[in-house]
C-alpha cells in the first residue's frame, strides 16, 4: 500500500494510531475530534487491506442525521479528497463506499432502537457525552452490538466528544472512574489545533460562564452541580431597579402547570434581559386573561414548548390558547435540553448581562437562589405549584430561545 503523510495535532495521532480498543479523545471544542474519529477509521480500513486484501466496513454516528448530513459526510469526502483515495458518496443510504477498503456509515442515535440490520469492524461515537447517562449507555450498547464484523485488528468502538455532562456524564463513568482495561483516554484542549480562527477561544471564554469554558477549551471533566444550579446569581450584584414603562416592549416567560402557571415579564435593554415584573395564573386562560394588566405593550410569549400538546383545559393546546387570544407565540418544537437553557443562564449570569428587578420579581429570585441538584445530578423539580422549578424553568426558555450560547464557526483544516 502507498504510504499517505496525514498532519495530525498531539492527540489526533496518539488516537488515530490507538491500538486500544476503546480510546476516547475527550477534548475542547475545536480540537479536531471529530476529524480525529474520521482519518482512525480511514486508517484503520487501509489497514485491514493491506493485511487481508479484504475490506471491511466502519460506522460513525452522530446526534442526528443532519449532523450526519451537514458535517459527517462533507468532512470525510473532505478528508479522503486530500489524502487522494477514492470513493462514491451514497447520501440517501448515508455511505461513502472507498475504494475497495471497505464503506463507512454514517447513522444517528437519536433513537438507537433503530440501530439495527448491519455490521461493521469499527466504530466511532461523535459527541456521546452530550446525551444523559442512562441514554449513553443504551447507545455506546447497541453500536457495540453492531461492531462485530470479522477483520484483521480486533474490533474496536471509539468516542470523540466534548465532557458535557462534566463528572456526572458517561464518558466520565467510563474513561476515569471505572476505566476498564482497554479504555483509553486522550485530551485534546482546543488550543491544540493551530488552524482555528482567530479570536475562537476568546469567544468562548465571553459566551460561558468560567467552569464551562474551562470544560468547553480543556475538555476537562468538571463539577456542574456543586451547590445551587444558577451559582452565579447573585440578588445584590444581578439587583436592577429598572421597571415597566410605556411602550416597553414586553417578553413573557411562560412554564405551564394547572394551579400554577408562572409567567416572568422581561425587558430588554442594550441587549441585556431585565425581569420587571411576575405573576401566576391558575391555567392558560387564566393567564390570557392576566395578560389584559400589560394592555398598550407590545407582547411576545416565550412558553414551556410542551404546550404545543398538552393542554391544561383539554379543548385546545395552551400555545393555541395564547395565540388564538392575538399574542404572538414564539417557541421551538421542543424544549431545549435542560443543561441548555440552565448554562444560557448562568452564561449571562456570569457576564452580568441578565439582571431581575428582585423588588418586583420575588418569587423569581427566590428560585434563581435556592434551587439545587438532585442525587442524579439534575435540577430539583417539585410536585406542587407553583414551585421553583416553575420559574427558573419558564424564564430558562425564554433566555435560550434569545439569547442562546454560540461559538465561533469552526474552521478545521489538516494538510497532507
Amino acid at each position: 500500500m502507498t504510504a499517505i503523510n496525514i498532519a495530525l495535532t498531539g492527540p489526533q495521532r496518539e488516537f488515530a494510531l490507538s491500538t486500544q480498543p476503546h480510546p476516547a479523545i475527550i477534548g475542547g471544542l475545536g480540537s479536531g475530534k471529530s476529524e480525529a474519529g474520521i482519518i482512525r477509521l480511514i486508517l484503520l480500513m487501509l489497514e485491514n487491506y493491506s493485511k487481508t486484501r479484504k475490506p471491511v466496513d466502519t460506522l460513525i454516528t452522530f446526534p442526528t442525521y443532519d449532523l450526519c448530513r451537514l458535517r459527517g459526510i462533507p468532512g470525510t469526502e473532505e478528508v479522503l479528497e486530500r489524502i487522494g483515495l477514492p470513493y462514491r458518496t451514497n447520501k440517501s443510504e448515508f455511505r461513502i463506499d472507498i475504494g475497495s477498503f471497505g464503506s463507512m456509515l454514517f447513522r444517528s442515535y437519536d433513537r438507537p432502537e433503530r440501530l439495527v440490520a448491519f455490521e461493521v469492524g469499527h466504530s466511532v461515537t461523535d459527541e456521546i457525552d452530550t446525551l444523559p447517562i442512562d441514554r449513553a449507555r443504551m447507545v455506546w450498547r447497541k453500536v457495540a452490538e453492531r461492531t462485530r464484523q470479522k477483520c484483521y485488528r480486533p474490533n474496536s468502538l471509539s468516542a470523540v466528544t466534548t465532557p458535557d455532562h462534566g463528572i456526572h456524564g458517561f464518558c466520565y463513568e467510563q474513561w476515569v472512574k471505572k476505566a476498564p482495561k482497554g479504555y483509553e483516554l486522550i485530551k485534546a484542549p482546543t488550543a491544540s489545533n493551530p488552524y482555528l480562527p482567530d479570536g475562537y477561544i476568546d469567544q468562548i471564554r465571553a459566551n460561558y460562564d468560567d467552569r464551562l469554558a474551562e470544560l468547553y477549551l480543556q475538555g476537562e471533566f468538571v463539577s456542574l452541580t456543586d451547590s445551587k444550579v444558577y451559582h452565579f446569581f447573585d440578588r445584590k450584584r444581578h439587583h436592577s431597579e429598572r421597571t415597566m414603562q410605556q411602550g416597553d416592549r414586553l417578553y413573557i416567560a411562560l412554564d405551564f402547570n394547572v394551579g400554577g402557571t408562572c409567567a416572568s415579564v422581561w425587558v430588554i435593554d442594550s441587549n441585556k434581559p431585565i425581569a420587571v415584573d411576575e405573576f401566576v395564573s391558575h391555567d392558560t386562560q387564566d393567564f390570557v386573561n392576566n395578560l389584559t394588566r400589560y394592555k398598550g405593550h407590545n407582547i411576545t410569549v416565550y412558553p414551556d414548548a410542551s404546550g404545543g400538546s398538552n393542554s391544561t383545559n383539554a379543548s385546545a393546546t395552551d400555545i393555541e390558547i395564547i395565540r388564538n387570544n392575538g399574542y404572538a407565540i414564539d417557541a421551538p418544537e421542543r424544549n431545549p435540553y435542560i443543561r441548555d437553557r440552565v448554562n444560557s443562564v448562568n452564561a449571562l449570569l456570569s457576564h452580568d448581562r441578565l439582571l431581575v428587578n428582585t423588588n418586583k420579581c420575588i418569587e423569581l429570585t427566590h428560585a434563581l437562589e435556592t434551587q439545587g441538584y438532585t442525587d442524579k445530578g439534575e435540577p430539583e423539580k417539585f410536585n406542587e405549584h407553583p414551585a421553583v422549578d416553575d420559574w427558573v424553568d419558564g424564564a430558562g426558555y425564554f433566555i435560550h430561545r434569545r439569547f442562546p450560547i454560540t461559538t465561533a464557526a469552526k474552521s478545521v483544516r489538516i494538510a497532507f
